[in-house]
């Protein structure tokens, strides 16, 4: 079973969203479909072939194409809507012109017959089309009510030349569509901004490479002539082609256009490179590993696409109303037109309110409400090193009374380090140091890593060097047998140490020399973050599979006070069902293979994703729903910044939405809108309504 996003045509209200879903679920062999007003792109999920979903699509009333990714939104959107609407403005100005009060000026009736039927069926022939194919399935849309609004305006005046009348009403008709295709078009416009960090994602790899050719010579090609195993050269200033491994050189990376992260990250021989990133201050070679769509860059802009496309839940209660909201305000303007007809008004005065109810009430705003936000947001959450993976996970976040930590990793750096040198024998502590880092110079482990960071002078060379597992490593340094381990290994005694942490004895051939004790270290922006996260009402909890005496340590430093020591993953898995299970919305912050349970069943799952090379990271970013591009535990802060001003946006939004709805619809019931222009009115509000839900999730950028 895969899963795949097709681009949508023709959809223009939230009620093109169910009917589109609706056909699409009806075809045998799909599973589910979720579709994006904001993006005009469906997600859909099953075996069935494209050409089913596509046939089941246009028998509906749309259009279904596969994603041209080398297309711009601008040439596939915005051009044709700028056409539409320049060419319906142009051509309805001279009707307006002649509403303006004390213009002596009036045109033919054959006229103005003739520059208002382009407008109605030539510009506007999308709506026409569009609420046909649906009435024949049963369906209705905002292309219904448009349709059934300018076609009733442009009858009357057809039938009111006919029959000699001076003042002919085609300048409502072709307002009514110009208004709109104008709305449509600044809609567009304001929709496409929201994609910006997705394309500015796309964008940052370069188009060429420098490869290096067997005889050393380097030469630019194409980066999709570049192969896994090949080397490429890159000089300062220049953008790495691809995901790899430096190879030669030394050099400093910025990384901050993928993590967030301000300040360039020294790199050398053996460490990894990202596509997208900018080399500085000298030459670097490197191993070419990843290329294309498996490069970490395409993975991203993958994973935002798809989360840009996700629904979050308030998006259901506009989806709700918007299946029933069309045949309301179709039943709503037909009782309109009967009551004014019934009061003497006749066709005369019954149409105009009538057109004017089903035009405002067009359910536009009500689809983009939700969608637009989230879209905007998670590319805002991109841009500051937080990758979202689900649209429902960033409202959880911004919902989110509790949120639970793993120690080791994430409240603390992860790294056993080195805290002091216990003297047992002759040696100085810069010997000893000096002995234990060449021993481990060779080591990946992170206790050899711990030791080998300690030390700042030469490592020397080991002779004789034997692994030991479970227990330590020896050696030979300068004609002395080193061991280099745990206290059962050496089968010596070690002094009594009055700290918790990682105990490493070290001995020559007579006896212990010293005791390295080690151990792991709060990150320094821990104790400001958990402070912080604090103020704003959560309840913060520490879980940690780690011993009780070094988690207590590690919680009373940060500010948590409650916390579950000597948990395993199924212990972790359970103690959140517990807290869901109380009410509690709950996010979880992990890293590990172990903390993948956790992530997965948290409300919103949040992933240290700055070591995504290491198993465990990468386990832990498969399960969690936003990841954190950036190191350290600020990025919480972003994120749950973002996460709360885009859940006020999506609150105003559908505010706004149905507010506009509840007010305007029973004035124009009623006649009430007459005096400011009756239809025209309603076309530009409608146009207006939908402008000003995108331009305010548009804040969420700043």
């Amino acid at each position: 079973m895969s899963q795949q996003t097709y681009a949508v045509s023709g959809m223009t209200c939230a009620s093109c969203l169910r009917h589109v879903e609706k056909a699409l679920t009806g075809i045998p062999g799909v599973t589910s479909a979720v579709v994006n007003l904001a993006t005009a792109a469906v997600t859909v999920e099953g075996s069935a072939t494209f050409e089913a979903m596509a046939r089941a699509v246009e028998d509906a009333g749309y259009g279904l194409s596969r994603i041209d990714p080398d297309l711009p939104v601008e040439a596939d959107l915005l051009a044709p809507a700028r056409q539409r609407m320049v060419v319906a403005l142009l051509l309805t100005l001279p009707l307006l012109v002649m509403m303006v009060p004390g213009l002596d000026w009036h045109l033919p009736s054959w006229v103005q017959a003739l520059l208002a039927t382009p407008v109605v069926f030539g510009t506007g022939l999308g709506f026409f089309s569009r609420a046909g194919r649906q009435a024949l399935h049963g369906q209705a849309s905002m292309d219904t009510l448009i349709a059934l609004g300018s076609g009733i305006a442009w009858a009357f005046a057809m039938s009111e030349w006919r029959r000699g009348a001076h003042h002919l009403p085609f300048e409502t008709a072709a307002a009514l569509v110009a208004f709109l295709l104008t709305g449509k078009y600044l809609e567009a416009r304001a929709k496409a901004r929201a994609t910006d960090a997705l394309k500015a994602l796309l964008a940052l790899a370069p188009p060429t490479a420098q490869r290096v050719e067997p005889d050393g010579s380097t030469l630019e090609v194409p980066v999709s002539a570049l192969h896994p195993g090949d080397h490429a050269r890159v000089l300062p200033g220049q953008t790495v082609p691809a995901d790899g491994r430096i190879s030669s050189g030394q050099a400093e990376v910025d990384e901050s256009m993928l993590t967030g992260e301000p300040l360039p990250v020294a790199k050398g021989v053996g460490e990894s490179l990202i596509a997208g990133t900018v080399v500085h201050g000298s030459v670097l070679e490197m191993e070419i590993l990843a290329l294309g769509a498996d490069t970490q860059l395409a993975r991203m802009a993958a994973m935002v696409a798809q989360a840009q496309g996700s629904k979050a839940p308030a998006q259901d209660l506009a989806d709700r109303i918007s299946a029933v909201f069309v045949p309301v305000i179709l039943m709503l303007a037909l009782l309109t037109f009967a009551g004014w007809w019934w009061l003497g008004g006749g066709f005369d005065q019954a149409w105009r309110p009538a057109v004017t109810l089903l035009v405002i009430a067009c359910p536009c705003a009500l689809g983009l409400a939700t969608p637009v936000a989230v879209m905007v947001g998670i590319g805002a959450a991109a841009k500051k090193g937080v990758l979202v993976r689900d649209a429902a996970a960033l409202e959880a976040l911004g919902q989110a009374t509790d949120l639970v930590l793993d120690k080791t990793g994430t409240l603390t750096e992860g790294r056993p380090r080195v805290r002091r040198v216990m003297l047992c024998g002759h040696r100085t502590e810069a010997e000893l140091l000096a002995v234990a880092a060449s021993l481990e110079r060779d080591s990946e482990h992170p206790i050899a890593r711990g030791i080998r960071a300690a030390y700042q002078g030469d490592i020397q060379a080991v002779q004789a060097f034997r692994t030991h597992p479970g227990g330590g490593i020896s050696g030979q340094l300068e004609g002395v047998f080193w061991r280099l381990g745990s206290e059962s290994f050496l089968g010596l005694s070690f002094p009594p140490v009055d700290e918790d942490g990682i105990a490493v004895g070290l001995a020559d051939e007579g006896e212990l020399q010293g005791v390295l004790i080690l151990g792991d270290r709060l990150r320094p922006e821990a104790a400001g973050v958990v402070a912080n996260l604090t103020r704003q009402g959560l309840n913060l909890h520490l879980l940690t599979g780690d011993r009780a005496a070094p988690a207590r340590i590690m919680a009373a430093a940060a500010g948590i006070t409650t916390v579950i020591a000597d948990v395993r993953p199924e212990g972790k898995l359970a103690y959140l069902k517990e807290l869901q299970a109380a009410g509690a919305v709950v996010g979880f912050v992990g890293d590990g293979v172990n903390d993948a349970p956790a992530l997965a069943q948290a409300d919103c799952g949040i992933a240290m994703g700055s070591g995504a090379g290491e198993q465990g990271t990468g386990a832990a970013m498969a399960a969690a729903s936003l990841v954190l591009l950036r190191s350290g535990l600020e990025p919480i802060l972003a994120a749950r910044d973002l996460a709360l001003r885009t859940h006020r946006v999506i609150r105003q939004n559908l505010g706004w939405a149905f507010g506009y709805n509840l007010v305007l619809v029973p004035l124009a019931a009623f006649g009430q809108l007459e005096r400011f222009g009756g239809p025209m009115l309603s076309g530009a509000a409608m146009g207006l309504s939908s402008l000003t839900v995108v331009l305010n999730a548009l804040r969420l950028r700043r």
